[in-house]
C-alpha cells in the first residue's frame, strides 16, 4: 500500500479514536515514520478537493465523508495481492481455521470478527500476511488454479504496509483484523458480488463512530 494510504488511514483512525480533527504535519510524519514531505504530498489533493484546510504547520479535516471516499477510490487494492489460490473446502471457515499467526484478516473475514454475523454469504478469504506467515500459507495452501469454469480463487494474500505489519507482529490488532477504516476501503475495492451488503454495514458503524467523535469533541 502506498504511503498516502498510510497517511489517510492514520488520520481517519485518529479522528474516530481520539476525536481529533486537527493535526500537526511533523507530528503525523513522526508517528508514521515517514518524511514530512510525504505527508505534505498526501494533503495536496485533500486541500484541492475541499477535504482539508491546510495551514502552514497544521491541517484540519473538514469533510470526513469525502476523505473516506477519496481514499477508497484511490486505493490500489489489486496491486497488493501477492499470492492467490483455489482451496477445495466445504465451507470457507475451513480456510480461516487453518491460518497461521502473524497475519491480519480483511474484507469478509474481518467483518465477522469485528462486527458480528455476516449480512450475506461469502466465498473468499483475504488476509495481510507478514513474510514468515506468507511462507507458511503457501505450504498449507499450495498454488492451485481452478480448472472448472464456475470455480475461482478463494484465498488472497496481501502485502501489509509497515504500520500494519508492525501491529501484526506486535499482536495489537483486535481479533487479528485490520482497522475498520481499512476494512471499509478494502471491501470497496473487491469485485465480489456480495461486498455491497458488507460495505453498507461497515459504513453504518463508521458513521456511528464519527457521530460520537463529533459529539464528544
Amino acid at each position: 500500500m502506498n504511503k498516502k494510504s498510510i497517511v489517510y488511514r492514520e488520520i481517519i483512525e485518529t479522528l474516530l479514536r481520539d476525536r481529533k480533527s486537527r493535526f500537526v504535519e511533523r507530528e503525523l510524519a513522526r508517528t508514521l515514520d515517514v518524511s514530512p514531505d510525504t505527508v505534505s504530498r498526501s494533503l495536496s489533493p485533500l486541500k484541492e478537493s475541499g477535504i482539508a484546510s491546510v495551514q502552514r504547520r497544521h491541517f484540519e479535516i473538514i469533510d470526513f465523508e469525502k476523505l473516506l471516499a477519496y481514499w477508497a477510490v484511490s486505493r490500489k487494492f489489486s496491486r497488493d495481492i501477492i499470492y492467490s489460490t483455489y482451496v477445495e473446502v466445504k465451507s470457507i471457515e475451513e480456510i480461516e481455521d487453518r491460518m497461521p499467526a502473524d497475519m491480519a484478516y480483511t474484507c469478509f473475514s474481518a467483518y465477522v470478527r469485528l462486527l458480528g454475523p455476516a449480512p450475506a454469504d461469502y466465498g473468499q478469504v483475504y488476509v495481510y500476511a507478514a513474510e514468515e506467515a506468507l511462507r507458511e500459507i503457501v505450504l498449507r495452501f499450495p498454488k492451485r488454479d481452478a480448472t472448472l469454469r464456475e470455480k475461482r480463487h478463494n484465498l488472497f494474500i496481501l502485502k501489509p504496509d509497515r504500520v500494519i505489519e508492525r501491529r501484526i507482529l506486535d499482536g495489537t490488532l483486535p481479533h487479528s483484523s485490520v482497522p475498520i477504516s481499512q476494512l471499509y476501503v478494502d471491501l470497496w475495492n473487491t469485485s465480489s458480488w456480495n461486498a455491497y451488503e458488507f460495505l453498507k454495514k461497515v459504513k453504518e458503524r463508521i458513521d456511528d463512530m464519527y457521530a460520537k467523535a463529533i459529539l464528544e469533541r
